[in-house]
């Protein structure tokens, strides 16, 4: 039998009887912190209206693509039309930046495929809300960035997706690496090909997601921990049983590395069209699901490496993952009281202000190398929308 969630028939049946999603939001959800979520929503305003006064051009495209989902769920949860206004805008200019062979400079330097992803995110979650002259645009971008991937070499027999390339040259790439990626795999691989496939039919789309999936998932040692494999970076798979390489795959990006996953995972789960595929996924993340619940930190976060650290700031993305892992594979209390001591944590301005959220007032200083107070500005307004209508992010 085809378990029906209660979430999804009960959000139907509002949106049959003409609620909004601004008031489907109201309701109480499992995820927030104490007896009501108004806390939540309030910081959730105060981010996008924040992101729309201050990072509205964002040039790094994975920090603005992250800063666009957050007004496109804020939208979806608060009904301010300013926020999509702004997201739409954004993804026009990212249009615009697509170079003629079919990939994106991240804004930085380098061409990562992993950033490329979450940026193409945006295009995602907007393409319901636009009409067909840029739902066809958003299309046609992605599968140009899809069919170049494939021409350039850069996915693995064994389904795993390269790194990039190290520079550009105006519109020429140069120094490729094909080096696999753990979230490159997940990203592009997990999530805009998913995507691709929910939107064409084709089912290649839908095997190279499987496939990505399937390799990113046997690299996960047996106590759940998935390591952050980037040979660009000194964290090179064939070389393992070095111990300091060791060290860098297994440490010194866990918990990040688990939230990227995860984005790629639920998107998958969601919309791969296979029910076997699904029900093996729910298994196959239960150990990283319990590493996680296993290792939240007392004050409800995770990673301890420091605020202006890579993990700290990206570990944000587990929220989402947590959220997807109750409502689609197990009502396990434990999980969402992983959430809600989160949402705890994040309420308190001093709490915010430390963890990096920039509307609370956190200060990066002269030099924030890795954007890690940007990353968890845009990542933690995402998690605050899907703590009040649970897998906004995720609905295509």
């Amino acid at each position: 039998m085809i378990r029906i969630r209660r979430s999804i028939v009960v959000f139907t049946l509002f949106c049959c009887m003409g609620m909004s999603h601004a008031a489907w939001a109201q309701q109480q959800t499992p995820f927030c912190n104490g007896s009501n979520c108004d806390k939540s929503r309030e910081l959730l305003k105060s981010l996008c209206d924040y992101i729309v006064q201050q990072k509205s051009n964002f040039s790094t495209i994975y920090i603005g693509g992250y800063y666009m989902r957050t007004l496109v769920a804020g939208y979806e949860v608060l009904g301010d039309k300013q926020y999509l206004a702004t997201a739409v805008a954004y993804a026009d200019w990212l249009q615009t930046r697509q170079m003629p062979n079919g990939f994106w400079r991240t804004g930085y330097g380098p061409v990562y495929m992993a950033d490329t992803g979450s940026a193409l995110g945006l295009f995602i979650v907007l393409y319901k809300h636009v009409g067909p002259t840029r739902q066809q645009a958003y299309l046609h971008a992605a599968e140009h960035y899809a069919d170049a991937i494939q021409k350039d070499g850069m996915l693995h027999p064994w389904g795993a997706f390269g790194t990039g390339w190290r520079k550009t040259n105006g519109d020429a790439l140069e120094t490729p690496l094909y080096d696999q990626y753990t979230l490159s795999s997940a990203l592009t691989g997990g999530e805009v090909f998913t995507w691709l496939y929910h939107e064409t039919g084709k089912d290649e789309y839908r095997e190279i997601s499987h496939n990505a999936l399937a390799w990113v998932l046997s690299t996960m040692r047996s106590d759940g921990n998935i390591p952050h494999i980037l040979a660009e970076e000194g964290e090179d798979w064939d070389k393992r049983e070095d111990p300091k390489v060791a060290n860098a795959l297994w440490n010194s990006h866990t918990y990040g590395t688990s939230a990227y996953v995860g984005e790629g995972i639920l998107s998958f789960d969601l919309y791969c069209g296979k029910r076997a595929w699904r029900k093996w996924i729910g298994k196959a993340v239960k150990p990283n699901i319990e590493f996680l619940l296993r290792n939240q930190l007392a004050d409800g976060t995770w990673s301890q490496l420091g605020e202006k650290s890579w993990d700290r700031s990206r570990s944000v993305g587990i929220v989402d993952y947590l959220i997807w892992y109750y409502e689609r594979v197990d009502r396990d209390p434990r999980v969402a009281n992983a959430v809600q001591r989160w949402d705890a944590y994040v309420l308190n301005p001093e709490n915010g202000k430390a963890y990096g959220l920039l509307n609370d007032g956190a200060d990066p200083g002269p030099k924030d190398e890795n954007n890690c107070f940007n990353t968890s500005t845009a990542l933690t307004g995402r998690a605050l929308a899907d703590i009040l209508l649970p897998g906004v992010d995720a609905r295509w």
